[in-house]
């Protein structure tokens, strides 16, 4: 088989993920931008309680010694404020990107399955002749599905972790680069 094409069960050639991703782009220029924010904003979001639980910590800490809890209240109060607002940011994008993915997902399945079937129209009747009934189904169902989830799961999942990573790495070189 050559490297261009793919049969079941082998590796897609590369390039796959970039074209489907310009796909996805063309279908939807607004909504995947949009949607890939919320995610980055999510996941950056996720990243920072570590920050506050270090300042409350320190601030805490500081003032355990005096006894001076009335002073202490008032700064944790305002971080403990802050990480609500955040923590309900990250809950609105979080809402935002889960439902735009689900818009995202079922209209490029959907527009993948007309292009399918209008190219399918064009294919000559020998293809149908030697390709059974089921593989021809199957591309589908399986490969479709398989789609599916690659653009509503992988995809996000994949944007996220790797905005969580940069997050805490840089994080991580802010406080102290040696033990980074």
């Amino acid at each position: 088989m050559s490297r261009t094409t793919t049969g079941r069960g082998q590796r897609a050639p590369k390039g796959v993920m970039r074209r489907l991703i310009r796909t996805i782009f063309e279908f939807y220029p607004v909504l995947l931008p949009i949607t890939m924010g919320c995610i980055l904003i999510n996941a950056i979001v996720s990243s920072a309680p570590s920050i506050f639980m270090q300042n409350a910590i320190s601030i805490v800490e500081d003032h355990f010694q005096t006894g001076d809890w009335a002073s202490a209240s008032g700064r944790i109060i305002r971080l403990v404020t802050i990480l609500l607002i955040m923590y309900a940011v990250s809950l609105i994008a979080n809402i935002c990107y889960t439902q735009l993915m689900a818009i995202i997902t079922q209209g490029t399945l959907a527009k993948m399955r007309k292009k399918m079937f209008e190219h399918m129209q064009d294919l000559p009747i020998r293809y149908f002749d030697t390709h059974s009934h089921g593989d021809i189904m199957s591309y589908y169902t399986n490969d479709i599905d398989t789609l599916r989830q690659l653009i509503s799961q992988t995809l996000p999942a994949l944007v996220q972790s790797t905005a969580i990573i940069l997050c805490v790495l840089s994080i991580m070189l802010w406080y102290s680069f040696l033990m980074t």
